[in-house]
């Protein structure tokens, strides 16, 4: 048995055994760390030792392979340890031994765990719950709730894992449905709710009744056709509002008020279709929602705020050729951004905490200040908001309508196909006239607060 100095030298020096046989070399300074050499000329560093006395068997832990991490001095450093443990009759044969059970049981739970988020990946399960149920028990309605399903529902959740979505995404899809109208939000709610009632259902267990995002989940309201819009004084708020959110909602939002697109248009912009020289945005048809282009005038606001955003390039690996999208409202750079529930919660809770200030420092009573309340409302409505006060600003419906690129009425049908005459002007003379309708209120006296107060 080859005594020595455990060193770098030595250990690559101890010769290659024959086969079969283990060549070792001991510390002849730290008793019982050593090295072993297989005979493929494998290097370990090693620990042998007892516990309880002559006749107690003797034991091997293997520290490490010789090489990056485990040099000579890293692993007599480990070696001390171990023996350190060994002097106090705390063996490390069993801790390494269940260091090595725990290891290949957090294996076997990560491989069932990746089994169980594939099972459970949205649309995979919701295409096993329109076979194995809809189809079954839905045979006059199947087909729609299968329509809705993957026009609706697996465009925004794909392969996340029932376990992974949370009530605030569900809240999100259904306020993003909700404008494109309340049948559509009600329908994509119903459809969660029976997707989700099946994955929790007694009988299946694939998700446990506390994991159901929907539970908590009130369905969105019947209604008729919104009309609300906002009052100069609620602009104010939300224009200011929005001042606190940051980069990239805060620009975003306002970006919306002084432009009147929807919501999703405009944060899908791409730096592709602004023309700054021109100061215009041009919607593609492929991203709108009735599939026509639109020509977007920018005000000198609108210019303003986009001039100060920031170029968000996306990362990717050398030899990656995917085009870059080059989103103007992104912070990867790869997908523009979502979220917009908590945004828009942020928002209101920002707007209620202004009113609260402004209101308590013109003297309103304790009373008072606790009573008010920001009225309900949807970024959605900025955009009526701005229709309607286009025409309050003496600009006719067709131009208007021209503005928000919605077709109906003047625009419709036939007009709405062949008309070549975008009124290019006419919507910069009303988004500047918008633009500048907003300074004004933003600028304005906050002593009309009162009118957006609302009682608890």
């Amino acid at each position: 048995m080859a005594t020595g100095k455990v060193t770098k030298r030595s250990v690559e020096g101890v010769p290659v055994p024959a086969a079969g046989k283990r060549e070792h070399l001991w510390d002849d300074t730290l008793k019982g760390f050593g090295v072993m050499v297989t005979d493929k000329g494998a290097r370990s560093y090693l620990v042998q030792y007892r516990i309880g006395g002559r006749g107690a068997p003797t034991r091997r832990v293997t520290i490490g392979k010789h090489g990056s991490p485990w040099t000579a001095e890293t692993a007599r450093k480990r070696a001390a340890e171990l023996l350190e443990q060994v002097r106090r009759r705390d063996d490390p044969f069993d801790a390494e031994r269940a260091k090595v059970a725990a290891d290949r049981e957090a294996k076997v739970r990560l491989a069932a765990s990746e089994i169980v988020s594939e099972r459970l990946a949205f649309a995979t399960f919701a295409g096993r719950f329109v076979e194995k149920y809809a189809k079954v028990h839905q045979a006059k309605s199947w087909r729609e709730t299968e329509g809705i399903i993957n026009r609706d529902l697996v465009p925004r959740f794909g392969s996340t894992p029932l376990t992974q979505i949370e009530d605030a995404d569900i809240v999100e899809l259904i306020e993003t449905l909700g404008e494109r109208g309340p049948s559509a939000a009600l329908k994509g709610y119903k459809a969660l709710r029976q997707i989700f009632g099946y994955a929790v259902d007694k009988e299946r267990r694939y998700l446990p009744a506390a994991k159901n995002p929907m539970a908590g989940i009130k369905p969105p309201a019947r209604m008729g056709k919104r009309e609300r819009t906002l009052s100069d004084a609620e602009l104010r708020l939300v224009w200011l509002a929005a001042g606190g959110l940051g980069w990239p909602f805060g620009p975003l939002v306002r970006l919306l008020i002084l432009t009147g697109q929807r919501r999703d248009e405009a944060a899908g912009m791409s730096w592709a279709e602004v023309d700054q020289p021109k100061k215009q945005w041009l919607l593609p048809g492929a991203r709108s929602k009735n599939g026509l282009p639109n020509l977007v005038p920018l005000c000198a606001g609108a210019m303003s705020i986009v001039t100060d955003l920031p170029v968000i390039k996306p990362v990717r690996a050398e030899g990656d050729k995917r085009p870059d999208p080059r989103l103007v409202f992104t912070t990867t750079g790869e997908t523009h951004v979502s979220g917009f529930s908590k945004v828009k919660a942020r928002l209101d809770a920002s707007m209620l905490d202004l009113m609260k200030k402004e209101a308590a420092e013109s003297g309103a009573s304790t009373e008072d200040v606790q009573a008010l309340r920001v009225e309900p409302w949807t970024l959605h409505d900025l955009r009526r908001t701005l229709a309607t006060g286009c025409q309050r600003l003496g600009f006719p419906t067709e131009v208007t309508e021209a503005v928000i690129n919605h077709v109906s009425g003047s625009r419709a049908g036939i007009v709405g196909v062949y008309q070549t005459y975008r009124y290019e002007k006419e919507k910069r003379a009303a988004l500047d006239a918008w633009g500048r309708h907003v300074s004004d209120a933003v600028a304005g006296s906050s002593d009309n607060i009162v009118s957006i107060r609302t009682a608890a």
